[in-house]
């Protein structure tokens, strides 16, 4: 199973467009690597991918993909689509997917009716674009794509539903993924609000672990000046303090070990920061835009 990072920042990205603060600059003067909005693709052999959320960086992220481009005048170079939650950055480059005469995207039903309540994303439900949408009443639901070599199970997380459907805590909001093949298994966990006693049995099996890294601290933004709302307010656990999700993770056994979906605000994003060493203590890293991981052999 392969599975490679096409993005690994918060929503905006590094530099985001409209800051200046000192990671963006770093980022903008080449002291620091560009990071595009987060998201995975996998396979389990090369040819079939599946895309777990889709940003509005999407066009770009599939052109720096060799292995991910069109075999023919007309096709598209992925399988499925799976989603975490209905958060703009996670959502909004399925527009860029309208003209796909085939498309499959799955999600829970919370997360499908928060979109498609926009018409905008009404063409994604007709022809021969399906949105399967499943209920995340337990703690694990199987989901099954049309993809050979895959076998993927939902996670259901704490989480809210984005602000533009009003913030609330919903069961459904949010879910993780764990995907198996080859004999490996990859937890994709890039929004949460509690890393739960589920998700860290599910980490602990896994071969190779991503996890919510938006912010180091719990008010960075309000600190930063970047933002009026807590990190949790926007549905995210804070990486660092005693009770982050780093604590919690301590003793994950996974070979591969990421952060992922970084804020520009988060002093992760500065290797010779404190918060840097921490993490590096940790047994942790920051995932890098273009990272491929081969679990059945190399990295």
């Amino acid at each position: 199973m392969i599975v490679k990072v096409l993005g690994s920042a918060a929503g905006g990205g590094v530099p985001q467009w409209n800051c200046g603060c000192s990671n963006c600059q770093a980022a903008r003067e080449g002291r620091a690597p560009y990071r595009l909005q987060a998201s995975i693709a996998v396979s389990g052999d090369r040819i079939n991918w599946t895309l777990v959320n889709v940003t509005t960086d999407i066009r770009l992220q599939l052109a720096r993909s060799a292995n991910m481009q069109p075999s023919k005048p007309r096709a598209t170079p992925f399988a499925a689509v799976v989603l975490t939650d209905a958060n703009i950055d996670h959502v909004a480059g399925l527009l860029e997917f309208r003209q796909a005469d085939v498309l499959h995207i799955y999600s829970t039903d919370v997360v499908r009716e928060t979109v498609c309540c926009n018409p905008m994303f009404e063409p994604l439900r007709r022809g021969g674009k399906e949105w399967h949408a499943f209920e995340a009443t337990a703690d694990v639901a199987t989901v099954t794509l049309p993809v050979p070599g895959l076998h993927v199970k939902a996670i259901a997380v704490p989480g809210l539903l984005p602000s533009y459907a009003g913030s609330q805590a919903l069961d459904g909001a949010t879910v993780a993924y764990l995907i198996e093949g080859g004999g490996k298994r990859l937890l994709y966990a890039p929004i949460f609000l509690e890393l739960s006693a589920e998700l860290l049995r599910q980490a602990r099996s896994a071969d190779a672990v991503f996890l919510d890294g938006t912010c180091w601290s719990d008010g960075e933004l309000i600190d930063l000046g970047l933002g009026r709302r807590t990190a949790r307010a926007m549905g995210h656990a804070p990486v660092g303090g005693p009770d982050g999700s780093l604590a919690v993770a301590a003793g994950i056994p996974a070979e591969h070990r990421y952060y992922t979906h970084v804020n520009n605000s988060n002093p992760l994003l500065d290797p010779s920061s404190a918060a840097s060493r921490e993490l590096r203590e940790g047994g942790f890293a920051v995932a890098l835009d273009g990272l491929e991981i081969d679990l059945d052999g190399h990295s």
